[in-house]
């Protein structure tokens, strides 16, 4: 059965309100994250959180729940269970939220890694961890085995007992196109791990049933204490971009590094935060997304690449917006300062706004998934904003997209 959602109109395109949070009633949602299966549905997740917004340590029972759309995001399926939360029972089943989600391009399997348990960021311990778990389907998102993985992601940096607590960024883990090692392509994804330590970056090889730290456990792609959640996404040359937000708000845009694997190093961090040029965002620490896809260039045909940057411009958690930047060729993203500049901005909202996240869909265009006040004005109760946007749209017809 379709269900028929609100639409909202905002900027000539149409939102359509996927997770409807009702304040009276106890029911929030919040953690947007969307992927387009292998049948070319569009699954789009979030963490249910009953009773408040507060995040897994101070709100017990949270669930991840999906819904699926088959014409595009104009209407979506009721609501399904992908991890059960029950506030009742100690440990990993405890809660379940801040989905990171990928669909392997060959098999069609899709994954999730999130965090889990009653223990929060805040508190954990390597005694009591936040705990991490891995949900996996095989049939498109219609069933989903389980797995506590807590031991096997700590394990990483056993010679690194700073790294008390993580947990993955929520949202599009990438696939790398360039490095296949056995049956998978290569996924990376962000992980935010303490103060002092920074966000940290992994990758498997076998869809998720191990991972490595990118660099080595001990490598630190942000200067500590700023780096927090972050995003990661293959450069076409192969290198890996990662985009962080910081924990200090005066900072007012993104911290941007590269993995480089000729040298088998990351680079020197670099921050965007110019006013005019960079990926700006007043008086707000919120993750976003970053997205590299292929274009052609309206003024002459040219192939190249854009990057797209989803992030509140504020002030504070409010007006999300795209940055976008070209990448002519290897020149444009060699060095994390590449990233410092260049960016112009789509605006997506006006009203008080927060994660966001996005993916090229298999026809070229963008679908993009937000945490908006939308009919809670002034409060931190987001709906959940679905909306499909072309490249002509985000850059005002000065690209157009391509599938290569």
């Amino acid at each position: 059965m379709l269900i028929a959602c609100m639409t909202v109109a905002l900027h000539g395109a149409t939102q359509t309100v996927v997770f409807d949070t009702d304040v009276p009633s106890g029911q929030y949602y919040r953690i947007p994250a969307i992927v387009q299966l292998h049948d070319g549905r569009l699954l789009a997740i979030a963490d249910d959180r009953h009773g408040s917004d507060i995040d897994i340590g101070g709100n017990w029972g949270i669930d991840i729940v999906g819904r699926v759309s088959s014409d595009g995001g104009q209407t979506w399926e009721p609501p399904f269970m992908i991890a059960d939360g029950d506030g009742r029972r100690e440990g990993f089943r405890d809660s379940h939220g801040d989905a990171a989600v990928a669909v392997d391009r060959e098999t069609g399997r899709v994954l999730v890694m999130c965090a889990s348990g009653k223990q929060g960021f805040l508190g954990s311990t390597l005694q009591e961890p936040l705990r991490v778990g891995r949900y996996v389907s095989d049939d498109c998102g219609r069933t989903w085995s389980e797995e506590d993985v807590t031991s096997d992601i700590y394990g990483i940096f056993a010679a690194c007992p700073e790294v008390n607590s993580l947990f993955f960024s929520s949202g599009r883990i990438c696939q790398s196109r360039r490095i296949k090692q056995g049956q998978y392509y290569r996924l990376y994804s962000a992980v935010d791990a303490p103060m002092g330590v920074g966000c940290l970056v992994l990758y498997s090889d076998d869809f998720g049933l191990t991972w490595q730290a990118l660099g080595g456990p001990s490598a630190r792609p942000t200067v500590a204490p700023w780096g927090d959640e972050a995003k990661v996404e293959e450069l076409p040359d192969g290198n890996v971009l990662l985009s962080c937000r910081s924990k200090q708000t005066g900072t007012s845009g993104r911290l941007f590094n590269i993995y480089d694997y000729n040298t088998g190093s990351w680079g020197v961090m670099a921050v965007s935060n110019d006013t005019e040029e960079g990926t700006y965002s007043e008086g707000c620490s919120c993750n976003g997304e970053v997205l590299i896809v292929p274009v052609v260039r309206t003024s002459d045909g040219r192939l190249m690449h854009l990057a797209l940057q989803s992030v509140p411009r504020g002030p504070g958690r409010q007006r999300v917006g795209i940055y976008y930047k070209p990448l002519l060729d290897g020149g444009d993203y060699d060095e994390p300062s590449d990233f410092s500049w260049g960016w112009k901005c789509y605006r997506v909202t006006e009203r008080y706004s927060a994660y966001s996240t996005m993916i090229a869909t298999t026809d070229g265009d963008i679908a993009f998934f937000h945490e908006d006040c939308n009919d809670n004005p002034g409060t931190s109760a987001y709906d959940l904003l679905y909306q499909q946007l072309t490249i002509e749209q985000i850059t005002n017809g000065r690209y157009t997209s391509t599938t290569e």
